[in-house]
Order: structure tokens, then C-alpha cells, then sequence
């Protein structure tokens, strides 16, 4: 028996995020002409926030439909707490680990790809499935 269950909405993940990586590589390319440490530094800040969105997106897109609606809340709230630690400990790592790091441009670019997360909404809309 063929599998009927269709999704209602395709999710564009890997454009999305080829569009944050790129702009990440465009941010570290930016800041490397200031020096190599800023752009590593700025790659590095991107990461930081590319990696735990990555992470949360896996998870809250594993289920769909109404009769998963209790494991989509429970799995939001585990994802998202998952999320900021993850946040939190890629930062403490960084300023620990790595002894000379520009934290001008980490921090400015870790906040270019916060801003700029939400307006991708309107640039990439998921397409309905037919």
C-alpha cells in the first residue's frame, strides 16, 4: 500500500541554511581584511549561532500533524533549551579555548546573523506540496 501521508508545507533547510553559510563566509571574508584573526573570529561567531538553529530545526521538524501535536510542544521546549545551551557553551568554549579571538567580530557578526534569521522569512517561503 502506497504511502498517502503527505507533508503540507516543504521546508527549504539546506537553501536556507547554504544562505546563512554563505553569508557567514561573506562576513569572515569582510572582516579577514581588517586581519586573519577577525576573520576566523567572525566565522567562528557565525558558527556559533548556525549550529545550535541547525540543531533546533532538526528537532522541531521531526514530527507534523495534529496527532503530534503534544511531542511538537514538548520537543520545542527541550529543542530550544537545547538551543541556548548550546549558545551558551559554543561562547564559553570560544573565549576559553581560543587564546587570541576579535571580539568585535565575533559578536558583530553572531548579532548580523540574529537580524538577519527572522528576515529570511520573507526572501524564503516554504512551498505547499501538491
Amino acid at each position: 500500500m502506497p504511502n498517502t501521508r503527505k507533508r503540507i508545507t516543504q521546508l527549504p533547510f539546506l537553501k536556507w541554511l547554504a544562505i546563512e553559510l554563505g553569508l557567514i563566509l561573506i562576513m569572515g571574508l569582510l572582516w579577514s581584511l581588517e586581519s586573519r584573526l577577525a576573520g576566523y573570529s567572525a566565522v567562528i561567531g557565525g558558527l556559533i549561532f548556525v549550529i545550535p538553529n541547525a540543531y533546533f530545526a532538526h528537532r522541531m521538524y521531526r514530527y507534523e500533524g495534529a496527532r503530534h501535536a503534544q511531542l511538537v510542544v514538548g520537543d520545542m521546549f527541550r529543542a530550544e533549551s537545547i538551543k541556548l545551551a548550546l549558545t551558551a557553551v559554543f561562547f564559553t568554549a570560544v573565549f576559553i579555548l581560543i587564546e587570541p579571538v576579535h571580539v568585535l567580530a565575533l559578536l558583530f557578526t553572531f548579532a548580523v546573523m540574529v537580524v538577519v534569521n527572522p528576515l529570511m522569512r520573507w526572501f524564503i517561503r516554504p512551498r505547499p506540496q501538491r
